[in-house]
């Protein structure tokens, strides 16, 4: 009975998730990004765009800022390590 129960929550769940997976109305739209003259991101950028992730973690009690400003110093280590072995390599 009780396995019964669960079997129909979770096939009633995968129904009404489905049913508006078809239409074009229920998909946000996203504009047209062109980038015509900008530069592709280095590596140390597209980790602190992911980093600014981070600070949604103030949403559940941490200190999202100190988070974030922590991972831009271990990115900026790791920036100005990757210098260091790159002159280290042309010697």
């Amino acid at each position: 009975m009780r396995s019964r129960a669960i079997f129909m929550i979770i096939a009633s769940a995968c129904l009404l998730t489905g049913c508006c997976a078809g239409t074009d109305a229920a998909k946000p739209t996203q504009p047209e990004v062109k980038s015509e003259n900008k530069q592709p991101l280095s590596q140390a950028d597209q980790m602190r765009q992911k980093a600014k992730v981070a600070e949604a973690a103030s949403l559940i009690g941490y200190d999202g800022k100190a988070i974030n400003r922590d991972l831009n110093k271990i990115i900026d280590e790791q920036e100005r390590s990757a210098k260091q072995l790159e002159e280290l390599n042309g010697l």
